[in-house]
């Protein structure tokens, strides 16, 4: 081979190295694009608001995640799509039945038993849902199944009542509209929906179980407690929430209901994911939500329950590696967390040597 041609071979080897170097460089230095299906809910319902909130802020932090929000039915069928593949992450309850291959990411906000009646129903507690006409939400959602088990608890089975399954936002107009007696749904507080059916005046909230005659405010916390109790022996994943006075204004804007506190039960609303998502993807969701916690609480308030140290406490499904990482980033490392005892290790061990040495000197010399 001439110079010539040894020179054309090394210039276009050079020329494809080059080639080579560049491409694994834009490589590295470019983001993994990442496309996933968020299950959120019913489309007037929290879930939807909430999970549409949290993908416009992960999407604006990084531009290497497309996240498509659908509409479901809610926690039972979001459980379904994450364990055929058909979406990688899903708001679902806490008490929700799921295979082996969801993991959490963090607990977002309490959802709470919400207990509307219309206001002439003379309807003072769930003992006076007989002859009643109820909504429960949806065949099979999250909530009918919660509603389901409370009834039972409280010795009403829900075959005794004239019991409908409707969606929140439709359940809330035949409210308004007379049409129903009451409904029981779980749901965040601040609901939007529920908030305009009290507004009507029409809709007032009735305590869950009557409480003792002579109890007082000071006591509904005491009483949500012991009611979750009892529930919690059959019900492992309830909660004890009381609600606020005054949680929902009226039509005007002012204070408005409920009238006084009100004793309820509950569960978690949790973020949730396929184990298989990349830990970048659920790292990156998990920081943009608590780095971003005041933009989320002003676009709905149940993001104000949003609690890096509580976020996986007492959760069904175990958190995801890389949120539990998240979560422990400001815990010593292993060197830190175990110097002194290693500091003592290592000045036993020279005392030792010493006295060892001295010894075998010692020996040597006699």
């Amino acid at each position: 081979m001439d110079n010539q041609s040894t020179s054309k071979w090394l210039i276009g080897l050079g020329i494809v190295g080059a080639m080579v170097v560049i491409f694994l460089g834009l490589r590295w230095l470019t983001p993994t694009q990442h496309s996933i299906v968020f299950a959120a809910g019913n489309r007037s319902g929290l879930y939807y608001e909430l999970a549409r909130a949290i993908a416009t802020e992960v999407e604006r932090e990084h531009s290497n995640i497309k996240v498509n929000v659908v509409e479901t039915l809610g926690s039972l069928d979001n459980v379904k799509r994450l364990k055929a593949k058909t979406a990688q992450v899903a708001l679902i309850q806490n008490d929700t039945k799921a295979n082996a291959d969801v993991r959490s990411i963090s607990s977002i906000h309490p959802e709470i038993l919400h207990f509307l009646c219309y206001r002439d129903s003379n309807i003072r507690s769930v003992r006076d849902l007989a002859d009643k006409k109820i909504a429960v939400g949806p065949k099979g959602s999250g909530s009918e199944q919660f509603t389901r088990e409370f009834l039972n608890y409280l010795g009403i089975p829900i075959s005794t009542i004239n019991s409908v399954h409707l969606p929140l936002s439709e359940a809330a107009q035949k409210l308004v509209a007379g049409e129903l007696d009451a409904m029981l749904y779980l749901s965040g507080l601040g609901n939007r929906t529920c908030a305009t059916a009290l507004q009507s005046g029409k809709v007032q909230f009735s305590h869950v179980v009557t409480p003792p005659s002579d109890s007082s405010w000071a006591d509904t916390d005491s009483w949500a407690s012991n009611l979750a109790a009892g529930f919690r022996v059959r019900y492992p994943h309830v909660t004890p929430h009381a609600m606020p006075l005054f949680a929902y204004p009226d039509s005007n804007g002012n204070p408005g209901h409920p009238q006084e506190p009100i004793a309820s039960v509950g569960v978690e609303a949790v973020l949730t994911c396929d184990e298989d998502l990349p830990s970048e993807v659920v790292d990156a969701i998990t920081r943009t939500i608590f780095e971003n916690r005041a933009v989320l609480s002003q676009k709905h308030s149940a993001f104000s329950y949003l609690d890096e140290k509580t976020a996986t406490d007492q959760l069904q499904f175990p958190a995801h590696d890389a949120a539990e990482k998240y979560f422990r980033r400001d815990e010593p490392g292993f060197l830190v967390k175990y110097a002194e005892a290693m500091g003592f290790i290592i000045s036993a061990s020279i005392l030792i040597w010493g006295l060892a040495s001295g010894v075998r000197n010692w020996m040597l010399q006699r």
